[in-house]
C-alpha cells in the first residue's frame, strides 16, 4: 500500500509541475527573459566574449569574488598587548586562545594576567 500511495502522490506531484511549467511558459514576461537571453548569448558568441569577459566590461569586477577581510560583518578585534613584568615579555594578540598568554594565566592566574594588559 505504502508504494501505492507514493505512487499515486508522485503522479500528483507531476501533474501540478505539468500545470505550474505551463503556466510559465504562458508567462510574457519569462518569454522576453529567454529571449533576451537567447539574444545576448548569440551576442557572445559571436564576439567570443565569455561571461565573465562581459560581467568585467559592465563593471562587476567592483565586487571580488571572495570577501577580504574588511568585508566581514564583524570588525577586526583589538590588538591587546600583555607585558609580563617579571620577565619583559610582550605579547601581541587578538584573540584569547595565544600559547604563551595560557601559559602565563595558568602560571599566574587570568585576573594577574590580565592586569598586565598595556592601555
Amino acid at each position: 500500500m505504502k508504494k501505492i500511495n507514493a505512487y499515486e502522490n508522485t503522479l500528483a506531484e507531476i501533474e501540478a509541475l505539468k500545470k505550474k511549467l505551463e503556466a510559465l511558459e504562458n508567462d510574457d514576461e519569462l518569454k522576453k527573459s529567454l529571449e533576451f537571453k537567447k539574444q545576448l548569448e548569440a551576442l557572445m558568441k559571436s564576439y567570443d566574449v565569455s561571461s565573465d569577459e562581459l560581467l568585467n566590461l559592465l563593471g562587476g569586477d567592483k565586487t571580488p569574488a571572495k570577501a577580504s577581510a574588511s568585508d566581514k560583518r564583524r570588525g577586526a578585534r583589538p590588538l591587546k598587548v600583555y607585558k609580563n613584568p617579571e620577565t619583559g615579555e610582550v605579547v601581541e594578540t587578538r584573540g584569547g586562545n595565544h600559547k604563551v598568554l595560557n601559559a602565563w594565566k595558568e602560571q599566574y592566574g587570568k585576573e594577574t594576567v590580565e592586569s598586565w594588559l598595556a592601555a
